[in-house]
This record gives C-alpha cells, structure tokens and sequence, in this order.
C-alpha cells in the first residue's frame, strides 16, 4: 500500500507546541524529529520502509535510519522482518484508548494456564485495519511443536485465529482482510471458495470457536475463540496449536475447545475490569 502524505500530521504536531514554536532556544530538533516519526507511524495501516519515513519528515536516509535505531532500542518502535518500521505494541492504540498491552496482559494469565495444562503452544492475535496479527505467544515446551512469532500476520481464512475474528467482523472489513492478504492456498485443505468461506464464518460464530484442521500447516492442528471488547465488539482472538498426532480423540479435542473458549471469556471479562 503506497504511503500517504502525513504532512498535516506533522504540521498539526508543530501546532501543538502553542507559542513556543520549533525557533524557540530551548527546542531539541533532535527531539522534535523523533516525535514527528512517531506521529506518522501512528497514522500508518501498516509499518513504512527507511525511505517513506525519510520523504515524510524531510531529512536523509542516514539521519532518519539514526533516529529509528533509537527508538527501536527504546521500545518505541519495532522493525519487522522485512525492514519497515512501526509503532511498538505497547504504543498502538484500540477501543477507548486502550494500548495493546492492555488486552496482553489481561490475556497472559489465562494463556499461561492453558500452556501449564495442554503444553503446546498459545497464542493470541489482534486485528489491525487490514491485518490481523500476533501480539503474543508462549511456545510449546516439547521438542516437536507448532510455532508462532509475534508480529506475523495470519491469514484471514486458514488459521483459527483468523478465521475466529474474521468470522464477526463487517462485510466491508473483511474484503478488506481479504484483499490485502489473499486466498493463498497453503495446503490442499486450505478453503478458498468464497461460499465455502463464507460457510466456514457462518460456522465459527454458530459454535463459538475456530479450527484449522491443516489448513495452514500440514499434520498442525489449532483451535481458536474470539475475544470481545468491553463494548462487545470483537477485537482479537486465543489459539491452541498442537501437532496433530498428539491430538488423541474427539474427547482431547472437546475438552482442548472448552478450555481456549473459557480463557477468551475470562480475557474479556478482564479487559472490562481495566
């Protein structure tokens, strides 16, 4: 997605300083320009390349890539695997001004005890505008696993994360989704067929849980639960994921499903509480 102008941001942050403009002695323009990075990565969809950020606030490479590095060694902002920068989780905004780390940590407790009962991996994802992606994650202690990172974005339609909030959010949201990650077919279980999808988020909200039963992984198996916001609204999801082999039998996966489901419920109820 190309890069919008963001200079009214910008400009709207100089503002903000009142009488006291960026000619005042005892402004920092170091400073200043760190700031300004930050208001621009906070109106960003998605995070933006060294170049973009350096066309925004008018300055080289060089000098921009400095400032970047300091605020990503400060916890301010994050780099992703292809380089692009945005805000750290812990400064991204949702609802009523609630930070990411808010659902996180009225999520850890309960990811925790599911880790401590089942021993495989737990995982929870929050939606983005037109992304939905892992916040956290606590990995299996076995040695053969199914595993996640945080930052990786989930395909709308192939993992139970995904598809448990895919599944109750708008019709223009999920084009949305949709069309900026695709219909990838990743295994020969994977749904692509717009009815049959659309049949799978029908199911997803009937029974109040998710699977991928191969779907994204060969012999992987996951099964998600959506998370409300105070206001009832579906924000993020919980997941177990577990080798497919040490899925024992319907009853395992019964009481696997029940427990996730109790945990994104509790989640919720929590985040009523902060």
């Amino acid at each position: 997605m190309p890069a919008r102008s963001l200079e009214p941001t910008v400009a709207a942050h100089a503002r903000k300083t009142g009488s006291r403009t960026r000619d005042d002695k005892y402004y920092s323009k170091v400073i200043g320009r760190a700031l300004d990075i930050l208001a621009i990565l906070r109106k960003q969809e998605q995070p933006l390349g060294l170049a973009d950020i350096a066309g925004h606030v008018g300055l080289a490479k060089s000098s921009v890539f400095r400032l970047l590095h300091t605020l990503e060694v400060s916890n301010y902002v994050e780099r992703t695997a292809e380089g692009a920068y945005g805000l750290a989780a812990d400064l991204r905004l949702w609802g009523d001004g609630k930070r990411v780390t808010d659902l996180v940590d009225a999520a850890m407790p309960h990811m925790r005890a599911l880790s401590r009962e089942f021993g495989e991996t737990i995982t929870l994802a929050m939606q983005f505008d037109n992304r939905i992606e892992v916040v956290a994650t606590l990995d299996s202690p076995q040695l053969i696993r199914m595993a996640n990172t945080v930052g990786r974005i989930l395909p709308p339609h192939a993992s139970s994360l995904g598809k448990a909030i895919t599944a109750h959010l708008p019709d223009d949201v999920v084009e949305r989704l949709r069309r900026s990650y695709g219909t990838h077919r990743f295994t020969e279980y994977t749904i692509t067929d717009e009815v049959a999808l659309k049949q799978e988020y029908e199911r997803v909200r009937t029974q109040g849980y998710s699977t991928d039963a191969e779907e994204s992984v060969l012999e992987g198996c996951c099964f998600g639960a959506p998370i409300t916001g105070p206001d009832g609204v579906v924000i993020a999801a919980i997941s177990l994921s577990m080798p497919k082999m040490r899925l024992r039998d319907k009853a395992m996966q019964k009481q696997v499903v029940a427990a996730v489901r109790d945990a994104a419920a509790n989640t919720a109820a929590a985040l009523t509480r902060t």
